[in-house]
């Protein structure tokens, strides 16, 4: 190849240095220019010759300067005015001058200074890499790979020029991004020289302690790595803080100011302000790390498919007492964020995606500790108290979570971009959105009413919402988003009866009333209280299928906590033969205490539409129950379920036909007549719901049955083994 066909021409590379060097072989390596280097130091131009790392040694001379296509600038800081001046006579308007150094606004002065202004072709960058190694047999052609560079264009650059450097580093293998030159500074005072300022100060502080010795001789891996950097040119830093002196005394401040605070709440005992601190890192560094690893291709765990085994011929027996229902455990760390004091919270289940509703609260300033197993103290800060996120809250695939956060960051004070994964991007929130916009929210999304989409607040409007699903989650949505009416809300449910959304909200002090099927909330702060969270509602009543599927069951569940949907199944399996207890009506409005279940013959029944929507979630168990139940049982009005509902029923429909019951699916009516299911293997599509119902299905069979694709059940059943266990009933997990 010859030096007309490589893509850069001629590139000069004054200062090699570790980064001047890295970058000058990463060009070599690539065959992408002929490097000519230039040092003050003869013998670092020698080495560079003979390692490989340039191709000439060079001079800042006519003969040399006319001849380059791009000069790049990697000396120290100090040196650059010196190095400008010299360059100056001998520049072409066609040669593209760049920098490799860590301030910009210095650099920027010094060009001023010798031009009188800043030439088109000076156009400055800066690579975010590096190590503590100097001197050009440091140099590493793979440096730049997956890393950060910024440049930082001013309004005269040549665009041209500005082009050649975007793909000048991206030939390098950096991810390239443009800055402008005053925010490039006080960002780089902030993640990079503060940083730098902190470990040099805490070395030499430590240092020169009457307990020096033992400090270092005792030191762990944490002063290790935080003060790695310690061991960098204390020259180029010297200037580098001496050339970005203004960003880099605003940053310290800031950072004074904060470390002061620290010190307060250590000298008071404040534990809950130091918790607060360091929650909100953590889930800053998680953040970083988290984009760091996207930027350098971190790979992907991958999830180990699960299957159960069902065996027949069990029994379940005993006493138990459930974990808190999994969406009361979201709704209770939401509402207790948005109160105003300390609340304890026992019997929360935090597994599966309870946490990311947990950890979106954390995000934004509220403390959560982690008092035990199950038990959770949330430092409450109001309903408009949250702090705006690092970095765009993100749902993952919980739904739950959504419907919780995206009317309470509605009626916050700064703007949010909320994004998500998986199924959720494809679904419309055409109906939680719209809720939001009623609040004075804009929404907006680049595809209509779909994941992600940036919400900025406006004028809260007095709000008069009528739903027109049942979806506990719009409800929930609804009601808190009445929290933020300026006047007295309304909002009118699709279903009538008390749920779980209007109890939680009352036990925290919400004032509302029930009048002909409307809720009349009254603007009023949120205050934190001690709750003990009822037990999962369809764990339960998976639970009691089970006991009455099994002969010789006997089961009795302590802390029952049923709304009126809840109660109104119970009634309705009575109501069909099974043995089951419905504890009384409590002065809450739910109906607390005991549930008991043992072993009773099914009969057949009948479900209206309008029953099948009301126990849409409760269903595929419902199909279990007329699996094993005497005679035909119909299931009317299943098309006109939400679609994902209707889809769980069908695949629950296949499960039913591979085990040999007998089942018909025609015009959104479901008729299964019952029996006995025969063995087999059957995929729960990842589906946690239909996962218990095709373990209920396969308690009684004639055979085993295994059901494939159970690993999101274990995420958010994670007790399923040992309540299993602990009542007797045959059933195994393994990957």
């Amino acid at each position: 190849m010859t030096v007309e066909d490589k893509k850069f021409g001629n590139v000069m590379i004054i200062g090699l240095g570790m980064i001047g060097g890295s970058f000058a072989k990463a060009l070599k390596d690539r065959g992408l220019a002929t490097l000519y280097g230039v040092d003050r130091r003869e013998g670092e131009l020698a080495l560079g010759v003979s390692t490989g790392v340039i191709d000439f040694p060079a001079e800042i001379t006519a003969e040399y300067v006319s001849k380059m296509d791009v000069i790049v600038l990697a000396t120290p800081v100090r040196a650059m005015e010196s190095v400008i001046s010299d360059l100056q006579p001998f520049l072409s308007k066609r040669t593209l001058v760049t920098d490799v150094g860590s301030t910009k606004g210095s650099v920027v002065d010094a060009v001023r200074r010798v031009f009188g202004f800043v030439p088109g072709n000076f156009i400055l960058g800066h690579p975010i890499a590096g190590a503590e190694k100097s001197g050009v047999l440091a140099s590493n052609p793979l440096l730049f790979e997956k890393h950060m560079a910024i440049v930082t264009p001013l309004p005269d650059s040549n665009p041209v020029l500005l082009d050649k450097l975007h793909h000048l580093w991206r030939a390098v293998g950096s991810d390239v991004v443009s800055m402008d030159v005053e925010h490039h500074d006080h960002v780089l005072a902030s993640s990079s020289h503060l940083p730098h300022l902190l470990a040099y100060t805490l070395v030499d502080a430590l240092a020169n302690g009457e307990r020096s010795q033992d400090i270092f001789k005792f030191a762990a891996g944490g002063f290790r790595d935080f003060t790695r950097i310690a061991s960098s040119d204390p020259v180029m830093w010297r200037d580098v803080f001496m050339a970005n002196k203004e960003a880099t005394l605003a940053t310290l401040d800031h950072f004074t100011d904060r470390l002061s605070d620290m010190r307060t709440a250590i000298e008071e005992g404040d534990g809950a302000s130091m918790f607060g601190v360091f929650t909100r890192a953590k889930s800053a560094r998680d953040h970083f790390l988290r984009l760091l690893e996207q930027r350098t291709g971190g790979v992907v765990k991958e999830v180990r498919p699960v299957s159960i085994s069902v065996l027949p011929a069990s029994v379940i027996k005993g006493e138990l007492s459930l974990l808190g229902d999994k969406s009361l455990s979201h709704k209770v760390i939401t509402i207790a964020a948005l109160s105003e004091g300390t609340s304890e919270v026992r019997n929360i289940d935090l597994a599966g995606d309870v946490r990311i509703t947990m950890q979106a609260f954390r995000d934004m300033g509220v403390v959560i500790e982690e008092v035990a197993e199950g038990h959770l103290r949330v430092h409450g800060v109001g309903l408009r108290g949250l702090k705006a996120p690092i970095a765009p809250v993100n749902v993952h695939e919980s739904r739950e979570s959504l419907y919780l956060l995206l009317p309470v960051l509605a009626g916050q004070s700064f703007p949010v971009s909320v994004i998500a994964e998986g199924v959720l991007l494809k679904q419309s929130m055409g109906e939680l959105f719209s809720v939001v916009r009623q609040m004075g929210g804009e929404v907006t999304s680049e595809v209509t009413d779909c994941l992600p989409v940036h919400l900025s607040p406006g004028e809260s409007e007095n709000l008069t919402l009528r739903l027109n699903t049942g979806s506990e989650q719009l409800r929930m949505a609804a009601l808190l988003a009445s929290l933020y009416s300026p006047t007295q809300a309304k909002v009118t449910p699709f279903l009538s009866g008390l749920s779980h959304c209007e109890v939680l909200l009352r036990q925290f002090g919400m004032q509302m009333s029930l009048d002909e099927s409307v809720f009349h909330v009254s603007p009023a702060p949120l205050l934190a209280t001690d709750v003990v969270l009822s037990g999962d509602e369809y764990e339960m009543v998976w639970l009691v299928l089970l006991a009455n599927i099994l002969p010789g069951s006997d089961l009795i569940m302590d802390n029952a906590g049923l709304d009126s949907v809840s109660y109104a199944l119970l009634c309705l399996l009575q109501s069909i033969g099974a043995n089951v207890s419905i504890p009384h009506l409590d002065e809450s409005g739910l109906y607390k205490g005991d549930v008991k279940a043992g072993f009773a013959e099914l009969n057949g029944f009948t479900l209206s539409a309008q029953q099948s929507y009301q126990f849409r979630e409760e269903l595929p168990l419902l199909c279990v129950a007329a699996a094993y139940a005497r005679g035909e049982s119909r299931i009317q009005g299943l098309n006109g379920l939400p679609y994902y509902h209707e889809d769980r029923i069908l695949a629950l429909v296949d499960a039913l036909g591979h085990l040999n019951i007998d089942v018909t699916y025609e015009h959104g009516d479901l008729l299964i007549q019952g029996g006995v299911p025969c063995g087999g293997e059957l995929d729960c599509a990842g589906d946690d719901k239909l996962a218990l119902a095709m373990i209920a299905l396969a308690a009684r069979s004639q055979s085993a049955v295994k059901i494939n694709d159970c690993q999101k059940l274990l995420q958010e059943f994670n007790e399923l083994e040992g309540v299993t266990l602990q009542l007797g009933f045959h059933c195994s997990v393994a990957q």
